[in-house]
């Protein structure tokens, strides 16, 4: 047995905080149907008119035997009649399949826009996902939910609208028409299909669902092993570790291979007990049709029409008990796009959130408490800080300090659990994310980028830059010496995550994206730990060049970096314990910021990373 993963906890943690029921699932698949109402009352229209077109046909079949045996009793005349039975029975073959390509073209429409308009609504919902969702959360895993929703939706209308709804319809349509001939016979009907559909549900909501939901579960699980694995392929290299890592998928893969026959073989079980029963159920009724055929009750006409009914039943009756299970089975494979959608976002915007407008950039931290989710103690408590407009402000201290949530709650990526954040006297609690978001630039000490140009990196952060801006940008980062040297120059792709430049290029193209998108607040986690010495010394230029007029708070690791600040943040346990520009700091002689650059400059760095809470989630 396969040990349960962080991933598998998370996983099932959601399931317990957002549960999704059949009928979760129903509402939203519904919800999106019902956004183009005219479009789908036409293909249902259609639907039915085509399904009553195939439940007349039996009659006409009927019709045709009717006549020629009375023609061979002795009456010929009763040719016209078996032309006429005919024809009917061709023309409304005919007018079926007209009908129901008619509706099949209309369906093709409008699944695949629902199927455009599901997918975009996942993604747009997943971006907004809390900080802890996605720290939590395998990338390749939630493709994976996300696509698998997009094509169960497919499926499960086709099972729907052109399986389960004309099979109803020719079922209820044809025990009409036994009624007709016989009360008893279209009771049988009734009953015995009414069974047979019970029985179908029964089987697979209680004994094949469990199995297809431990599977999808499983399928999730396998998409973001592979992409884990994938993505970090550099490292599998390094280290030499191909083989090892072919066997850990090969131990994904045999859970993932044993839970899939299982399905597979529920499917087979439920699939054999209904033909079973069909079997039996269609081999009684035309035994009690023949029996009254004997008694002289019905016609070789009646009989046939109850023999074609049962063979077109059969054809429909064997689709509808694979249609539930197809049904089932969609149903399940979507829970996971429904359960993202039902999903609170964790941090959303505020009923009536304005615009956040900054002129001056000055922030200030008013009486601030905050935990993250898996701590007993907080962070911050009762924080208070006042940066000024243009300020320069650098936040040093030791791993775990709090240094990398002052940045996070900044951007508010968690809300507080007391007190407040301003920006030019403006909380950010009250204004857009996206707009707070976009009134700052953040350049990481490991930036991603995207697997597009490197022009679409570099302008990212205002989209609308011409070539000359994107180019001026990158020179004044240093960045235009390498790309000038790329066959396709800043049309080159840079592969995912930026993976086919070097670390220093990356962090060349992170700060020309901060110089372009031109932020009135800039946030630089040690922008030049990437680099050289020689190309250090050159970006530490164009970062004196970004930070002019600007507000910017440094998290610095390597304390060099630091000594042009106009004021040095010494954090230790969420508390500030020392503030003061370099030169005031180093002559504390017993202070925590000299100390901390006497064992840098011994040669023992003391690199930082994000607190080591954040992110966690219990």
């Amino acid at each position: 047995m396969m040990e349960e993963t962080e991933e598998d906890k998370q996983e099932e943690r959601e399931r317990l905080a957002t549960p999704v029921s059949a009928w979760d699932t129903w509402r939203y698949f519904w919800r999106y149907m019902m956004s183009t109402p005219g479009w789908v009352f036409t293909a249902v229209t259609l639907v039915i008119i085509a399904s009553v077109c195939d439940i007349v046909v039996p009659v006409f079949s009927g019709l045709i035997v009717e006549a020629l045996a009375e023609g061979y009793a002795g009456t010929p005349n009763q040719l016209p009649l078996a032309l006429w039975a005919l024809a009917g029975y061709i023309g409304f073959n005919v007018l079926h399949r007209i009908f129901f390509f008619g509706s099949e073209m209309i369906w093709m429409r409008i699944i695949s826009d629902k199927m455009h308009k599901l997918v975009a609504d996942a993604h747009r919902k997943v971006l907004r996902l809390s900080t802890d969702w996605h720290v939590n959360s395998f990338a390749g895993s939630t493709v994976r939910k996300i696509t698998r929703g997009k094509w169960s939706f497919d499926t499960f209308n086709e099972a729907v609208f052109t399986g389960l709804l004309p099979t109803l319809l020719v079922l209820i349509g044809l025990s009409v028409v036994q009624f007709s001939h016989w009360s008893t016979m279209g009771a049988l009907f009734v009953v015995g299909f009414s069974i047979y559909i019970s029985l179908s549900v029964l089987m697979a909501t209680k004994f094949a669902a469990p199995a297809n939901q431990e599977f999808n579960k499983n399928d999730s699980h396998l998409g973001g092993c592979l992409a884990d694995s994938i993505t970090c392929n550099s490292v599998v290299k390094a280290f030499g570790a191909e083989d090892r890592e072919d066997e850990r998928l090969h131990g994904e893969l045999s859970t993932w291979a044993r839970l899939l026959k299982r399905v597979w073989f529920r499917f087979v079980v439920v699939g054999t007990v209904q033909d079973f029963y069909l079997s039996g159920l269609l081999a009684v009724i035309i035994t009690l049709a023949i029996l009254r055929w004997g008694q002289g009750i019905f016609t070789p006409g009646q009989v046939s029409l109850v023999i074609a009914s049962c063979m077109m039943i059969r054809g429909y009756v064997r689709n509808i008990g694979n249609t539930i299970r197809v049904i089932q089975k969609s149903i399940n494979e979507m829970e996971d796009v429904v359960r993202i959608d039902k999903m609170e976002v964790g941090v959303a915007d505020n009923d009536g959130a304005e615009e956040l407008k900054v002129k001056k950039g000055r922030i200030v931290f008013e009486d601030v408490t905050f935990r993250y989710e898996n701590q007993n103690k907080p962070t911050y408590k009762g924080f208070n800080l006042e940066i000024k407009p243009g300020e320069k402000v650098a936040l040093v201290g030791h791993s775990g300090s709090g240094k990398s949530t002052f940045v996070k709650l900044l951007q508010r990526l968690y809300d507080l659990e007391k007190g407040q954040i301003l920006i030019d006297g403006q909380d950010i609690a009250d204004v857009t994310q996206m707009s707070l978001r976009s009134a700052i630039s953040m350049v990481p000490q490991e930036p991603m980028l995207f697997h597009r140009s490197l022009a679409e990196n570099i302008s990212y952060g205002r989209p609308d830059a011409n070539e000359e801006d994107i180019a001026k940008a990158a020179e004044m980062a240093y960045a235009d010496e390498f790309i000038k040297e790329l066959p396709e120059g800043y049309r080159t792709l840079v592969g995912e995550r930026g993976i086919k430049l070097s670390g220093g290029e990356r962090q060349r193209v992170a700060i020309a994206r901060a110089i372009l998108a031109d932020k009135p607040i800039l946030i630089l986690d040690e922008a030049t730990s990437s680099l050289d010495s020689l190309s250090e010394s050159l970006i530490q230029k164009a970062v004196e060049k970004l930070t002019d007029n600007r507000t910017t708070i440094m998290i610095a690791h390597r304390l060099s970096t630091v000594r042009k600040a106009d004021r040095i943040l010494v954090f230790a346990k969420g508390k500030i314990i020392e503030q003061g520009s370099h030169d005031e700091l180093i002559k504390q002689k017993n202070g925590h910021y000299r100390k901390l650059l006497e064992i840098q400059a011994a040669g023992f760095e003391t690199p930082d990373a994000d607190d080591a809470s954040a992110g966690l989630v219990a």
